[in-house]
């Protein structure tokens, strides 16, 4: 059943009273996670159902010299509930935990999996303001799910269904992020796309504001900086630094 997340529009104001409240938290993060907020969030909303999602190394990339103390800003944060961390194949994701719960609570109204109001009630309580908040960490083992937070098979099989967690090996799970292979399909695509216009060029470089000014926009669907900053963190290409400006080069630094 496809989910519309309407009323994620309708909260566009409340994304970006979040990233004003940011100003309270670490300078270097806050201003990273601000920056692809605000560049993204639209694009989010309205081509995937989902409030934004970052990478950990985009915030690397962006900010290359500090990768240290965005581990440890990342860390408090969350440390704090103000984010979750999840696993992925394409890196660690990063989402806002009051958006994060905007999902679950979608989740178990709009999924055909949910059954009574009460069970949706209970099961909300359990996993958004019981579980979160003491499971700083990627992944959860059953014993603890059963036996700390009252949560029986079946819950654990409905949440599996529901995109909430996933089978990460006997009885342990990844929390995850439901609905996320457009996304993870959208990046894939625009690195390829990327790479193709750098190897077009015979050093297979670009200056970045001129890699900007291109037509980009068909592949890039979430702008140009969230996505050459992927490009750039996941060790594909990498930012010469010149005294005319920023080149983007083909490939990993060489060091």
């Amino acid at each position: 059943m496809k989910r519309s997340y309407s009323s994620l529009t309708s909260s566009s104001k409340r994304l970006k009273t979040k990233a004003n409240s940011l100003s309270n938290l670490p300078s270097l993060t806050s201003q990273s996670l601000t920056y692809f907020l605000d560049a993204s969030k639209d694009a989010f909303i309205n081509r995937f159902h989902l409030p934004p999602i970052l990478f950990k190394h985009q915030l690397y990339a962006f900010k290359s010299n500090n990768r240290t103390l965005i581990d440890q800003q990342l860390q408090d944060m969350f440390n704090h509930n103000q984010i979750r961390l999840f696993h992925s194949d394409f890196g660690i994701m990063i989402m806002f935990t009051k958006e994060y719960h905007l999902l679950v609570e979608r989740q178990l109204t709009e999924h055909a999996f949910s059954s009574s109001s009460i069970e949706k009630s209970r099961l909300k309580q359990r996993f958004i303001h019981d579980l979160l908040p003491k499971c700083i960490r990627l992944s959860i083992d059953k014993t603890l799910l059963e036996n700390e937070f009252q949560l029986n098979s079946n819950d654990i099989q409905l949440l599996i269904q529901l995109g909430l967690l996933l089978p990460k090996q006997v009885d342990e799970y990844w929390f995850s992020i439901p609905n996320i292979s457009p996304l993870i399909v959208c990046l894939e695509k625009s690195r390829r796309f990327l790479l193709q216009m750098l190897a077009r060029r015979t050093y297979k470089e670009i200056p970045l504001e001129e890699f900007r000014l291109r037509d980009v926009k068909k592949k890039c669907l979430l702008g140009f900086d969230y996505h050459i900053y992927d490009l750039i963190g996941s060790n594909l290409a990498h930012l010469i630094d010149t005294p005319t400006g920023f080149i983007v080069r083909s490939g990993p630094e060489k060091i």
